[in-house]
């Protein structure tokens, strides 16, 4: 294959190939791609900006000792009041654990209510504590205590960091997130620098973790974490649009990834691949990015300040800036096969991004992106793509794809993916946004016909292959003073509807309510909201 044309940095080593075993890869669907002889990933910057270092990361952690603070679940309607307490009848046995920068909690408290209520409707129990202090040791602990089935961290929180002496290039230390989505393994730290350097025994994670962390304000930026759990509302609400396409952006050295397994998880003629060394521009990077879809993996080499996109006569150097001043991006979810792009401990690191968005002129879909803070990335993306591919939100697709390494992670594994961080929510994917608008009726409409027929009408989704549900609920109809959801039963769910449109006769004089859900390709998409409506005859 070509070597990379670099704008600026270090070309050596871009003959080094994959050290991974894959035969003791489980393989969660078939490997399409050769993986035995994969280039390195290189650390190229324009600038010649090192990586920030465990101890430049030291000096802005406060030496305190943790200190956990429960938050009080907020308000809910009365119509979901049943939503405030938990109840194994509406939620999954184990929480999300909701960690939070007590500094930073004041300013984004209604931000922090409103994902709780989000997912509370979507059947997950949300606990939520303000964090001060501590040590990755305590975090760890604490996190463990709780028993959660995931946990997302909002604002600068305690950072583990991996140290190795025999990473690609020589020695390597970065923070390592598995840290605390492995809470049953050994950790050591042999020279207690406070890097850890081991990891012997029981290293599959049991939990996901996401990282909510500007890059700005040391992570703790109050008006763009309340803008990203914004948008992520709206997304939820159908209200952020929807895509469930893909694009494959697959730099010259690995032009062997093709569509990087996303058939695994989308339909081939939704999966766009540019892989010819002649197409892979930074102008054509600036243009894909730009493009309206569900996915994108971007494969280049890079840094936490940008990506090296080589071309015929000479490549560009794509700065973090350029996504934060000039055009951010169009895709809501992201895998960055790009060396250190998420160091996001680092200052203005370009993966977050691709996630956050300054204030003023376009908006930034970007919900998710899976990266790398150190020289390495994912790799076996067929066993991250497949789980989604069968209905797994990102989280646990990414808990399914270090699961799936085996029983130990041997030198090439650690090289590769010890780095490998999600940043975003991972509750969520790409028909998490794919939810009908109600029309008719409208909260609140009264009525006084009888019979009592009723015209629903929704939205239509434009995607192919969408079928709906509708279900309709009436006050009190199966417990006095009560709506069905509220004693775990339903009233009236409707098979797959073709039309946008149904037609129900109502069962008295009360209050009713009603919300649709769409179906894509055998894909069941969330609820929307309830809308309530009241007939007095």
């Amino acid at each position: 294959m070509p070597k990379d044309p670099k704008p600026n940095g270090d070309s050596k080593n871009t003959d080094l190939f994959s050290r991974i075993n894959i035969d003791k890869v489980r393989k969660l669907r078939p490997l399409k791609i050769d993986y035995s002889r994969v280039r390195k990933l290189e650390l190229i910057d324009k600038n010649n900006r090192k990586p920030q270092t465990f101890n430049e990361y030291t000096r802005l952690v406060p030496k305190k000792k943790l200190k956990a603070t429960e938050k009080a679940r907020p308000a809910f309607a009365r119509d979901l009041v049943h939503l405030k307490d938990f109840s194994v009848q509406w939620y999954f046995p184990k929480k999300v654990l909701v960690l939070v920068n007590s500094t930073l909690l004041p300013s984004i408290q209604a931000s922090i209510n409103q994902y709780v209520a989000d997912l509370a409707y979507e059947g997950l129990w949300a606990e939520v504590h303000a964090i001060a202090g501590g040590t990755p040791a305590e975090m760890r602990d604490f996190i463990k205590s709780r028993n959660p089935l995931g946990v997302v961290m909002v604002g600068s929180l305690p950072t583990a960091w991996f140290e190795m002496a025999d990473d690609f290039f020589g020695s390597a230390e970065f923070p390592c997130d598995l840290y605390y989505m492995d809470l049953t393994g050994t950790w050591n730290d042999p020279d207690g620098d406070g890097k850890f350097s081991e990891h012997p025994t029981n290293v599959a994670p049991e939990i996901w973790v996401g990282r909510i962390w500007t890059p700005t304000n040391n992570g703790n930026d109050a008006a763009m974490i309340n803008d990203y759990f914004a948008r992520n509302h709206a997304y939820r609400k159908g209200q952020f649009g929807y895509s469930n396409k893909a694009l494959a952006f697959v730099e010259d050295d690995w032009i062997g990834f093709g569509d990087c397994a996303f058939d695994s998880m989308f339909l081939p003629a939704n999966i766009e691949a540019i892989t010819d060394p002649t197409a892979t521009t930074g102008a054509r990077y600036k243009a894909e990015v730009q493009q309206h879809r569900a996915w994108a993996q971007i494969n280049a080499h890079s840094s936490p300040g940008g990506h090296s996109i080589s071309a015929p006569g000479g490549g560009e150097w794509i700065p973090s800036a350029y996504l934060r001043d000039t055009n951010p991006p169009n895709a809501y979810f992201y895998n960055l096969f790009a060396c250190s792009n998420a160091l996001f401990t680092q200052a203005d690191y370009m993966a977050g991004w691709y996630i956050f968005d300054k204030s003023g002129g376009s908006v930034c879909n970007g919900l998710v992106a899976v990266g790398s803070t150190k020289t390495g990335s994912m790799l076996l993306f067929e066993n991250f793509y497949g789980p989604m591919g069968l209905g797994k939100n990102i989280g646990d697709a990414f808990v399914d794809w270090w699961k799936a390494l085996g029983a130990d992670h041997d030198l090439g594994e650690r090289q590769w993916y010890y780095g490998m961080t999600i940043l975003g929510d991972p509750t969520l994917n790409w028909w998490s946004g794919v939810v009908p608008q109600p029309r008719t009726p409208k909260t609140e409409d009264v009525f006084d016909h009888f019979p009592r027929l009723t015209h629903f009408n929704w939205d239509p989704i434009g995607l192919p292959g969408v079928t709906y549900n509708i279900e309709i609920d009436a006050f009190g109809a199966i417990s006095a003073g009560k709506w069905a959801a509220e004693v775990g039963a339903t009233w009236f769910v409707s098979g797959a509807l073709i039309d946008h449109n149904f037609e129900h006769m109502f069962v008295g004089a009360q209050k009713g309510r009603w919300r649709v859900r769409a179906r894509v390709v055998g894909r069941t998409c969330p609820w929307s909201d309830w809308q309530y409506f009241k007939y007095t005859i």
